[in-house]
C-alpha cells in the first residue's frame, strides 16, 4: 500500500457515494463525468472566477493537494473511458505521458496560478485504476468506445 492510499480510497468512496445516495445520480457513467467536474472545481477554486459546488460536504475535501489530485485523477480517468471520451488505451498513454511530463517539469498546467503536484506512483495507479473502472462502467452501459480521439487541450 502506498503512503496516504487509506485516505485516497475513502475520499473516493464518500465522493461516490455522497452523489449516488446524496443527489440520487444512480448512473455509474454520469456520476463519475459530475464527480470528475466538481472535482476540477474544488481544486481550482479561485482560479479564472471558478467556485467550488455549493453545499459540498467537508468530508469530501482534505488539505493535502496530493491526496486531492489522486480523487480527482481517479475520476477524471473513470468519466474519460465510462463515457466513451478516449477509449481506455488512450486513457492509458495519454496518463503516461503526463506522468513523464511531470517526472521532466513539463506537464501542462491548468490554473496558471498553482503548480502541478508532483509525480506520484499512487496518482498514475489511480488513474489507472479509472481506467479499468470506468471501462466496466462503458461496458455496463451499453456506451461504444472510440477508436482513437484528439488529446485534450490544456
Amino acid at each position: 500500500m502506498f503512503p496516504k492510499e487509506s485516505t485516497v480510497r475513502t475520499l473516493i468512496r464518500r465522493w461516490d457515494r455522497h452523489y449516488s445516495t446524496i443527489l440520487g445520480v444512480t448512473s455509474a457513467t454520469e456520476r463519475s463525468e459530475r464527480i470528475a467536474h466538481d472535482l476540477y472545481l474544488v481544486r481550482n477554486a479561485g482560479f479564472g472566477g471558478i467556485s467550488p459546488p455549493p453545499n459540498l460536504p467537508g468530508n469530501l475535501v482534505d488539505k493535502d493537494d496530493e491526496i486531492m489530485a489522486c480523487v480527482e485523477h481517479y475520476f477524471l480517468t473513470r468519466d474519460w473511458v465510462s463515457n466513451g471520451k478516449y477509449p481506455a488505451w488512450e486513457a492509458r498513454t495519454l496518463s503516461g505521458i503526463y506522468h513523464l511530463g511531470k517526472r521532466i517539469g513539463v506537464a501542462p498546467r491548468h490554473n496558471k496560478a498553482k503548480p502541478v503536484t508532483p509525480a506520484s506512483p499512487l496518482q498514475r495507479a489511480l488513474q489507472l485504476e479509472g481506467i479499468k473502472d470506468g471501462t466496466i462502467d462503458r461496458k455496463l452501459a451499453g456506451i461504444q468506445s472510440p477508436l482513437v480521439k484528439k488529446p485534450p487541450k490544456y
